[in-house]
């Protein structure tokens, strides 16, 4: 989206959903002031993560601090951080955001992503936004990446700048029901950095995607950044799958 564009988009959606009126998900008027423009139903349906997360991939975990599959498998991001499960109603609205063609989703869903961002004590380091690209003929036959619409809402909030930085080259097939190792194979060599020009003297990024199941695509985007310069990569995602 072009800034005339998104002025536009924003402008529009002030007028369909006036923040602390209508829930965003449900579309009913919500009682009383609410940060996120989340009615109390449809937040209870949200399964949040919290701090009973592994400490690198930021799946759900009961005890300990790391998974076993971060105990075996070395990602080259430095931390994951997830907001909610992937499981009933955020599968729902999830789809309907992607697919659906209702890009205001992103409006809750990247807030609720910065306020847990914030309760981290190290998220002040982080400079720039950095969405994770959709090939452009996925892209335009879906209208948007949602990860890019997460990502400049984010941006805003954390106040710093989002950054366009990766180019996905290949139009990798679905991903869904492939092991990590096939995830791999399908991403090798998937991405690059658009212009190194974008993240010169960027150390330390955000990268922001919708789900986090084996972490392969933000592995692979990390270390393309990591390869271009960057120190330190964290992922935020909206939801992560159930770490069985």
């Amino acid at each position: 989206m072009n800034s005339i564009m998104v002025n536009f988009w924003e402008d529009f959606l002030d007028l369909l959903y006036p923040d602390g009126i209508n829930c965003y998900f449900c579309g009913e008027k919500i009682a009383g002031a609410d940060r996120f423009g989340v009615c109390s139903d449809c937040m209870g349906k949200i399964a949040f993560i919290g701090d009973k997360s592994c400490m690198r991939c930021g799946k759900l975990l009961e005890t300990g601090e790391l998974c076993s599959g971060c105990r075996s498998f070395p990602y080259s991001f430095d931390r994951a951080i997830s907001l909610c499960l992937y499981d009933g109603k955020v599968k729902e609205w999830i789809y309907a955001f992607k697919y659906g063609n209702k890009p205001y989703m992103a409006r809750p869903f990247a807030r609720m992503m910065a306020a847990r961002l914030k309760e981290l004590e190290d998220h002040s380091t982080i400079r720039a936004v950095v969405p994770i690209p959709l090939h452009v003929k996925k892209q335009r036959q879906r209208g948007y990446n949602q990860a890019h619409l997460l990502g400049r809402i984010l941006a805003r909030e954390l106040k710093i700048k989002q950054v366009d930085a990766l180019v996905r080259k290949t139009n990798t097939p679905p991903l869904s029901g492939l092991t990590r190792l096939q995830r791999m194979e399908c991403l090798e060599g998937a991405f690059e950095i658009k212009d190194a020009n974008l993240i010169r003297g960027i150390k330390n990024v955000l990268l922001v995607d919708d789900i986090y199941t084996t972490g392969t695509t933000t592995n692979q985007c990390a270390r393309v950044l990591k390869n271009a310069g960057c120190d330190k990569v964290y992922v935020l995602t909206l939801a992560s799958g159930i770490n069985l």
